[in-house]
């Protein structure tokens, strides 16, 4: 498919568990808030070498995506309304406004080991404070996107070294093949994304959106904390670590067809879970009944069905899963196990499937996995693995009864 014909393609637009509901922020107070904050980063003062020890290497104004900047979408969203700022490998608008550190003890020493790392690079970060500013979520979302890009980097066995900018199109640039660095929107209010997605994107979204900017060929995962209703802060992270792993995987080599749903939402999920959180990215179907509060318990969920004959699915059926909408609950959380599976057999040899899928030379077009890269997917898992259908079936249902809890 062409890069063109992508470009007019909105990606999946994610729905979750509404749990773990914040206090309504106040609108305008945050509003007010945000605008004295963007005169400034607190945390680095604007001092070169503080920038550098944070891996930021610019504020705005800089480039954005599609010939446009991030003055160019201040004008339509408003001055000052929203916290610049560019890494890497990421550029990155925040306008989150102010939360409170979690009560919840997983969720909590979790973020403070985050933001113990981030003050090692920026002194001025509180050790333990009870409310995280805007530049202070900022920076932490810039801390995370770094160090999943780091990860899965590894994952892949790959370094930046691999990837010489050579060129403007696809498979020829220096992030991942990408020409140009991953975009990052963080809104509170569901009005700006749906302001940035109808004026920028054409499309219409006010909730979680990923997008494809054709023109520069740059990849945008965009989401509005009010949108996501019922996301506490963890929930927020681990959606955007998701939506920001489909990104990844999209631009590795090139975005010119999707791979195999399973193994795609399998490794976000992954990335994702290692979040602390009550919410789950996925929508649950109609036909199937899963308690709220329990929805996050993917390891005692998956485990319960790998008890009894004929409740897994089987990967004969994964492997030609091609609709996101058919997706329900079930498939999702056994998608994220079966990549825990391999991930813990041999991490090193998942990569290596992930490099030859994307490194395929096929003329498919569609949204649709294409036939031949589900079929290597699958050659693949006997070649190095040496997992044909039902050994994986077998093998991972029993690793699933000797690995995950009870309850």
């Amino acid at each position: 498919m062409s890069a063109r014909a992508f470009a007019l393609l909105p990606l999946f637009l994610l729905g979750g568990a509404l749990l773990s509901q914040q206090e309504p922020p106040d609108a305008k107070k945050d509003d007010e808030e945000i605008k004295r904050a963007a005169l400034q980063d607190p945390y680095t003062g604007g001092a070169a070498a503080l920038m550098e020890a944070a891996g930021i290497a610019a504020y705005a104004p800089f480039a954005w995506a599609d010939g446009k900047s991030t003055d160019s979408i201040d004008t339509v969203l408003g001055e000052r309304r929203i916290l610049w700022l560019e890494t890497a490998h990421f550029r990155i608008g925040s306008s989150l406004s102010a939360c409170l550190v979690p009560e919840a003890q997983d969720k909590r020493k979790a973020l403070l080991d985050e933001i113990k790392l981030l003050r090692k690079k920026l002194p001025r970060v509180p050790d333990r404070p009870k409310r995280i500013d805007p530049w202070l979520r900022a920076h932490l979302y810039a801390q995370r996107l770094e160090a999943l890009y780091a990860d899965f980097q590894q994952l892949l066995g790959v370094t930046d070294a691999d990837f010489p900018a050579r060129g403007p199109e696809m498979g020829q640039g220096a992030y991942l093949g990408m020409p140009g660095k991953y975009l990052v929107l963080l809104f509170q209010k569901k009005s700006d994304l749906a302001r940035y997605a109808e004026r920028f994107c054409g499309t219409r979204n006010d909730s979680s959106l990923r997008w494809y900017h054709g023109t520069t060929h740059q990849l945008l995962a965009g989401v509005s904390a009010e949108g996501l209703e019922g996301f506490d802060e963890t929930g927020i992270h681990g959606h955007v670590i998701y939506a920001a792993t489909h990104n990844l995987l999209n631009g590795y080599r090139g975005f010119h067809y999707p791979l195999p749903l399973w193994l795609a939402e399998g490794l976000a999920h992954w990335y994702s879970r290692r979040v602390p959180s009550d919410v789950v990215n996925v929508r649950i179907l109609d036909s199937e009944a899963v308690s709220q509060d329990k929805q996050a318990d993917w390891p005692v969920k998956v485990r319960r069905r790998a008890q009894h004959e004929g409740l897994p699915i089987p990967f004969a059926t994964m492997a030609k899963w091609g609709d996101f909408a058919e997706m329900g609950y079930h498939a999702h959380s056994q998608a994220w196990s079966r990549i825990d599976y391999l991930m813990q057999l041999d991490r090193e040899k998942l990569g290596v499937v992930l490099q030859k899928l994307k490194g395929l030379q096929t003329t498919a077009a569609g949204t649709r996995p294409p036939p031949e890269v589900v079929t290597l997917a699958q050659k693949l898992l006997v070649d190095l693995y040496g997992l044909d259908g039902p050994t994986f079936d077998t093998k991972w249902r029993d690793w699933v009864l000797k690995t995950y809890p009870k309850k």
